[in-house]
């Protein structure tokens, strides 16, 4: 019995050995596994045999102590080490490390899973612009996702679901907009220099003969007295532009329309109009035409913006008016169009069905008169486009788009008053026309502020009046163009970004972050997965980088989110060949155990016979 127990003592330890090398393999095995936490293997002895028990004292003998042989070793624990991994760069912004405690969350068939691998990617759904934020194999990352732009974080999580990379975002229109800057403390009459206008920009749809459109351009205006000059400056202009056609192709493709510009009592008010373009009879002017691309034979559905030719070309001709002053002195106003003036009609469309129906607006004028000071503002305006759309049969037909892109607005700025409170300026904005007044005291404040229009809201509180040179810039505007997603991000709380072509961002969804009380309670699972078992308790969901609870849950001890970084193995190789030699050495023993009480148990049997 004696030398079967040997046996079996050598053969346990053999056993536990053999156990323990498995787990040690495991972790070698695991040594580049993202997020891997290595398993630590813990011996333990079996029970004592007793021999003989121990004896009090008696009869003037002494104590004696119990003696007992021990059966062995078997498995005492093999329990996960959680210490932080290190890091690893990949420059993968999806790639994601947690610094401190917490877990990542993973949807799976089982219920919710703990995991530190970071290694997420975008996986493709039923809808083709949405991605599921996923790990592992294809097991969807738990978090919140955003609603009208808003996250609440909270312990119910659902899948992060995002918009797949080229997703579009629509323009906003500018609303409101914060300027900044100097207006110069100048007297009331000086001469601010003018910029003439080179470039009228048009916008709307047309449809149908006799369309016409009012509207103002700065030019050169030298005016004389009995022919003497007297003065050159750049003044507005009030033309009428009046449109003609269409025309169709007798190919049926294209739609023509020409165009005359005429201006409307200028410079002096009662004038009759003069023609300025074109001047019949004087080759030195040429017609204006627009031509649009029709959708088939017979459709005056046509795109945005195909212009054949939009330019005017006005020579060296001069247009001139006469008016007789008080002192009977005659005054000659002439002016002509800078050779290089072009009518920019690519924003014109000619649809029978538009969805912004007939008419025609300015869009930009580049220019201003003599006697303002003018900056020009880059805003952002919407109109509608029209794009080819093949339907399910092949047929392509034009469908209106609605497009926000950056519109110069030039504001107008004119000294109209002086006395000893202050300066006042009157402005005007040439997007849609906003006016108003700015009313300074002595130190160069805004006092006042006035407006008439609301197309975009002008706030000029940050504006003063001042000795130095003029500025002025956008401080803060509310509107941007059309863009679309280019790349996502997420931040140090888990905030997952999305960056659009038009410079904006979006926060789409966040991560959740969790933990459990007892990590030693967690159960494992292949793919670097835990789950919480009867030990460890119930999952606690907090928010990466939330130290003090202000972000909306308590703190659960995360620390905050690095991206470009995933969390490697913590096995420690030098450690592990070390415990590799310990573990190969007992086995050695136990073996050596169990051959010699083989021997010893053949002997005996020898002895027997």
């Amino acid at each position: 019995m004696g030398l079967s127990q040997s046996l079996y003592i050598g053969y346990s330890g053999l056993h536990t050995h053999q156990r323990s090398m498995d787990n040690l393999s495991n972790n070698l095995a695991n040594v580049n596994t993202v997020g891997y936490k290595k398993s630590e293997f813990m011996f333990s002895s079996i029970f004592k045999k007793a021999i003989s028990g121990g004896n009090p004292e008696a009869d003037g003998r002494s104590a004696t102590n119990p003696i007992g042989v021990g059966l062995g070793t078997t498995t005492g624990t093999i329990s996960t080490n959680f210490k932080q991994g290190g890091t690893e760069q990949t420059g993968n912004p999806l790639d994601c490390y947690i610094g401190g405690n917490g877990f990542f969350l993973a949807g799976t068939r089982n219920g919710t899973a703990l995991t530190r691998n970071g290694s997420f990617y975008l996986d493709p759904t039923n809808n083709p612009n949405e991605r599921m934020l996923c790990v592992g194999e294809g097991l969807p990352i738990q978090g919140w996702n955003a609603r009208d732009g808003v996250i609440t974080p909270s312990q119910t999580t659902e899948d992060i679901l995002l918009p797949a990379i080229g997703d579009k975002m629509e323009g906003q229109s500018t609303s409101e907009v914060k300027l900044t800057g100097v207006l110069p403390t100048v007297s009331k009459d000086a001469d601010f220099a003018g910029k003439q206008t080179d470039t009228l920009t048009l916008s709307g749809n047309l449809q149908g003969d006799g369309q016409t459109l009012r509207t103002q351009i700065y030019a050169p205006v030298t005016q004389s007295s009995n022919g003497s000059a007297i003065k050159d400056e750049i003044q507005k202009i009030d033309v009428e532009i009046v449109f003609s056609g269409p025309t169709l192709s007798a190919d049926g493709t294209t739609n023509t329309y020409t165009w005359t510009m005429t201006t409307v009592d200028w410079p002096n008010p009662g004038n009759p109009g003069v023609q300025v373009y074109p001047a019949e009879g004087d080759p030195n002017f040429s017609q204006g035409e627009m031509a649009f691309h029709a959708t088939g034979s017979t459709s005056l559905k046509v795109g945005a913006g195909q212009s054949v030719s939009g330019k005017v070309e006005p020579g060296q001709s001069r247009v001139s008016t006469d008016t007789v002053d008080e002192e009977g002195n005659t005054i000659r106003s002439t002016f002509r169009l800078p050779s290089d003036f072009t009518v920019d009609i690519s924003r014109l469309t000619n649809l029978n069905d538009s969805p912004t129906g007939s008419g025609v607006e300015t869009w930009h004028v580049n220019g201003n008169p003599t006697g303002t000071m003018v900056r020009t503002l880059s805003l952002f305006d919407e109109y509608t486009d029209f794009q080819l759309v093949a339907d399910e049969n092949g047929l392509e037909t034009y469908q209106p788009v609605r497009v926000v892109e950056t519109r110069e607005n030039t504001i107008l700025f004119s000294r109209t008053d002086s006395d000893e409170t202050g300066h006042t300026w009157s402005w005007e904005s040439t997007m849609g026309g906003d006016s108003g007044e700015l009313k300074f005291n002595t130190r160069g404040e805004l006092v006042n502020s006035t407006q008439e229009g609301n197309t975009v809201q002008y706030n000029f509180e940050d504006v003063m009046n001042t000795n130095y040179e003029a500025t002025m810039m956008i401080k803060e505007q509310d509107g941007y163009r059309d863009g679309t997603m280019t790349e996502i991000s997420i931040d140090a709380n888990g905030k997952i970004i999305g960056h659009y072509t038009n410079q904006r961002t979006v926060t789409h969804a966040q991560l959740a972050i969790g933990t459990v009380a007892n990590l030693n309670g967690l159960e494992g699972s292949s793919g670097t997965l835990f789950y919480p078992g009867i030990a460890s308790g119930g999952i606690q969901i907090g928010i990466a980088g939330d130290s003090s609870g202000s972000l909306g849950l308590d703190p659960i001890g995360a620390g905050a989110i690095q991206t470009h970084v995933l969390e490697s193995s913590n096995v420690d190789l030098a450690m592990e060949f070390s415990n590799m030699i310990q573990i190969e050495r007992g086995y050695q023993f136990n073996s050596k155990v169990v051959m010699t009480s083989d021997e010893m148990l053949q002997t005996a049997l020898q002895t027997k016979r």
